[in-house]
């Protein structure tokens, strides 16, 4: 079963509405994808916040922002015609859905015109600041900050054919690949992977070159891998290591060896990059 349909399931879960059998394979599935644990932690807090609700205006130059907007906003590349985030068949979800579309009326406007800011800096900070909690959980945040959908490598590469990147089944170190997103920063696409060995988490995160990187509070430092110049960021044991060619930024996000084992890694994720003469990121 894949992630839209145990998504399609979160809500009935949440409600105990599940047959025995069917609650256990969806909970074990949540223990293991952070993605759909996201999801289901955010529709636990939405439906907390319900009683609280403060009756919210409408202003009245709202239709004219969206309409304004909706003219403005550029195309979006989907690589599917299905919605990304399947509707939940739960009573607690259809109330929670109706009153955060009154309640949020009031933000459209706003919403759509931070959409297309994201497009010039990427916002590392929700994964950041979550790392030393769980890491699988930080990823999640990550993905969903950016609408991602999984898909398969091929749908990767069809969806961002300008980007030099690879999402191979196995990575040297014995990492199997979990699941692909495909990511839309503003109007532009991008690709993220996640990756498995035994115990350990490993994620990969594929993006055209932007203005402006953004780590929060975290420190950013030049680093090496390999031949090439990059710069990560450290977090406790994780490391958020970034290459980048004129093309692409390959991030990769692991508790890997830089001198090491991360050289290999980079090679089978970015392998016109490793292959080509030294690029100082930004350049």
């Amino acid at each position: 079963m894949c992630c839209e349909e145990y998504r399609d399931r979160i809500g009935r879960f949440l409600d105990d509405e599940l047959a025995s059998d069917v609650r256990a394979d969806v909970s074990e599935h949540l223990q293991a994808c952070a993605a759909c644990r996201l999801e289901l932690e955010n529709l636990q807090e939405l439906t907390s916040a319900i009683p609280n609700l403060a009756d919210a205006g409408v202003p009245s130059s709202l239709w004219t922002s969206i309409e304004t907007s909706l003219q403005t906003a550029p195309d979006r590349p989907s690589p599917r015609t299905a919605t990304r985030f399947p509707l939940h068949r739960s009573r607690r979800w259809a109330l929670a859905a109706s009153l955060v579309f009154v309640v949020g009326l009031g933000f459209l406007g706003t919403n759509l015109m931070s959409r297309s800011a994201r497009a010039s800096e990427i916002d590392f900070g929700v994964l950041l600041d979550a790392l030393p909690l769980d890491a699988q959980l930080a990823f999640g945040k990550f993905l969903a900050l950016y609408g991602a959908e999984t898909g398969s490598a091929l749908e990767a590469k069809k969806f961002a054919p300008a980007l030099d990147f690879e999402t191979p089944p196995t990575l040297p170190g014995g990492f199997r690949l979990e699941s692909v997103y495909l990511l839309q920063f503003g109007n532009r696409p991008g690709v993220a992977a996640s990756y498995r060995r035994g115990n350990d988490f490993l994620a990969t995160i594929f993006h055209p070159p932007v203005e402006q990187e953004n780590f929060g509070t975290h420190k950013d430092y030049p680093c090496a891998i390999g031949k090439h110049r990059g710069h990560k960021v450290e977090v406790g044991s994780w490391k958020m290591i970034h290459l980048t060619d004129p093309t692409t930024c390959h991030c990769v996000l692991s508790q890997l060896d830089e001198a090491t084992e991360l050289p290999a890694i980079m090679a089978a994720v970015a392998p016109l990059a490793a292959a080509g003469p030294p690029h100082n990121h930004g350049e």
